[in-house]
């Protein structure tokens, strides 16, 4: 129990019209008021500050080992037949500590370059354009489910060698688990989850077998091929982190997307100035994933006892880290709330700090600035119709459900 508490938003409600619609006014309070506070209801520290959080990323004493999280064993004896689940996501490389991280990462950063992410951007732009051709002739359409969407898990489900035919099972499994990685997850939404992650465990074990046998220009064959000191991948470790390279490679880009799509829309000036400066669209992505961070939240375990911010802080206890917080602190980003496009975004904190930082950021920041490109050039005049603009109904993620437009 911490020695100091706050209830300044326990219980914190994150699901609340108003909060899904606008968090930031309430992470301002949080932050103003106690940027480090207590949770009684949920048993975690709240952490909001920028400086704060940033220097948790960065403090390898802030443990990401999902196996000693306190709400893990209550969480198996009442949902046992969700243990698989958990079993599944102790495997995913953003949820070890070093040494175990140090290696797998190591291992699927082999198949996962830079160099190899340039490559693929004159294929990108052809699946964008192609996007667009098939949207030609409409009066009106959904930008996400038909654009935002289509545009990554495209190019996710190419990288791993998964049939066309195939990609909307794809969307299913991803949704399904992503619904789970809210602070407290709904139970119903765990076993859903974990039937989900069985039947991805189901679909992809065939699919690196065969790459074995026959090493294809994919992912997965890359990731069989991956090796370093003799050592290579567990089919566990495989299996697992093709899962985690599903979910974070195409579910934040299509927020990040949607978001880009809804903040230029709703900001006619931000739009002008891209419009008349399309050498500003990295910096629209970037003003983007801090202003509408697609991430908003991560967790993090105190390793030993320690204090921050006044708290006392004990080993073993739960951080909630609000990078969409942090995004919008003002003694790093001089007045948060405006949306700006020609803004230094570097320092945001969307895609992590530290060992953890995000592995797929080069090629979100890569399909972000593809999709505004092609938009830019194919559907200059595009308009959102009035209130059709429909929210996410989740917190951790942050991203538009339903946006629909018109080409002119």
């Amino acid at each position: 129990m911490p020695s100091q508490t706050s209830t300044l938003v326990d219980p914190l409600n994150p699901l609340t019209p108003e909060f899904l619609e606008n968090p930031y006014p309430t992470y301002h309070k949080m932050r103003d008021e106690a940027p480090v506070a207590w949770s009684e209801k949920s048993k975690y520290w709240m952490c909001t500050r920028y400086e704060d959080i940033r220097a948790m990323l960065g403090d390898m004493a802030y443990e990401k080992q999902l196996q000693r999280w306190k709400q893990v064993n209550p969480l198996l004896k009442m949902v046992p037949e969700v243990s698989a689940l958990m079993k599944s996501r102790a495997v995913w490389m953003l949820n070890m500590n070093p040494p175990d991280h140090t290696r797998m990462r190591g291992l699927v950063n082999r198949a996962f370059t830079p160099t190899m992410v340039k490559g693929m951007r004159p294929h990108i732009e052809s699946i964008a354009n192609g996007l667009i051709d098939g949207l030609e002739g409409k009066n009106e359409f959904d930008f996400v489910s038909e654009f935002a969407f289509q545009l990554p898990v495209t190019v996710i489900a190419e990288m791993l060698g998964v049939p066309k035919e195939d990609r909307e099972k794809f969307k299913h499994w991803s949704n399904t688990l992503t619904d789970t990685l809210e602070p407290s997850p709904n139970l119903d939404h765990l076993k859903k989850a974990n039937k989900a992650n069985e039947e991805l465990y189901e679909y992809l074990r065939p699919l690196v077998q065969d790459r074995r046998r026959e090493p294809k220009n994919d992912l997965i064959s890359a990731l069989v091929a991956a090796e370093e000191d003799g050592k290579k991948l567990t089919e566990e470790e495989l299996l697992a982190n093709c899962i985690l390279i599903l979910v974070a490679g195409h579910e934040t880009t299509v927020n990040l997307i949607g978001n880009s799509v809804r903040m230029l829309l709703q900001h006619p000036d931000q739009l002008a100035l891209l419009k008349s400066n399309p050498e500003l669209v990295p910096g629209a992505i970037g003003e983007t994933l801090r202003f509408e961070s697609p991430v908003q939240t991560t967790r993090r375990l105190a390793g030993e006892d320690m204090e921050l911010a006044g708290q006392k802080i004990k080993e073993g206890d739960m951080m909630l880290l609000f990078m969409g917080a942090a995004n919008r602190d003002p003694l790093q980003f001089p007045d948060p709330d405006k949306f700006d496009i020609t803004r230094d975004t570097k320092k945001h904190l969307s895609y992590g700090h530290g060992i953890h930082h995000c592995l797929g950021s080069s090629l979100a920041d890569t399909e972000g600035q593809v999709a505004l490109e092609t938009l830019l050039k194919r559907m200059p005049d595009m308009k959102v119709l009035p209130q059709k603009i429909e929210m996410r109904n989740t917190f951790a993620l942050r991203g538009v459900k339903s946006l629909m437009v018109s080409p002119q």
